[in-house]
């Protein structure tokens, strides 16, 4: 298999995953918008609150969260400073992007790793409000960093940040 072949393969792959995290966090966003909504409207027009108004926008905060993470990634639109960097030339360039994207696949594996731990430990453990696990809180971040590991292996593959070139189709 050539690179350009294993390539197309492995952003296909990533574009499947890219779009159903994009499903989640827009569905995870307008869930945690309603509830929180519906929240303050019973709080303040029927003064009565919802027992889980807090447990479902926190458990839909942190999904989103971890889910946009590795979107970032693929878009490159996480915040970083290029003062520094600029001024390299191009094969400078390449060696601080691929060094970053290493120490971010270390991080996040070890995250990923970790997370698997604590969703197997706390998944018999129920939220106050919800009957619905901790783990899942757990669940997202290992998913969500899982999935940053594929997008900074991608960087670490072509030793390029992922551009408006990067095929979208």
């Amino acid at each position: 298999m050539t690179k350009s072949s294993f390539l197309s393969h492995y952003d296909a792959i990533l574009r499947i995953l890219d779009r159903a995290a994009s499903w989640i966090v827009t569905a995870s966003m307008a869930v945690m918008s309603t509830v929180l909504l519906l929240q303050v409207f019973f709080r303040y027009v029927i003064n009565d609150s919802l027992a889980w108004g807090w447990d479902v926008p926190r458990v839909c905060f942190i999904w989103s969260v971890m889910f946009a993470i590795p979107l970032g990634i693929r878009y490159n639109a996480h915040v970083g400073i290029e003062l520094l960097v600029d001024r390299f030339g191009d094969r400078a360039k390449r060696f601080v992007v691929s060094l970053n994207a290493l120490l971010i696949l270390i991080l996040s594996g070890v995250i990923a790793y970790y997370a698997a731990l604590l969703t197997g430990d706390t998944w018999d453990q129920l939220m106050p409000g919800i009957p619905l696990s901790v783990g899942v809180f757990y669940a997202s971040l290992m998913i969500g960093q899982a999935h940053t590991c594929l997008h900074v292996g991608r960087i670490l593959v072509t030793g390029n940040l992922p551009n408006e070139h990067w095929s979208e189709s």
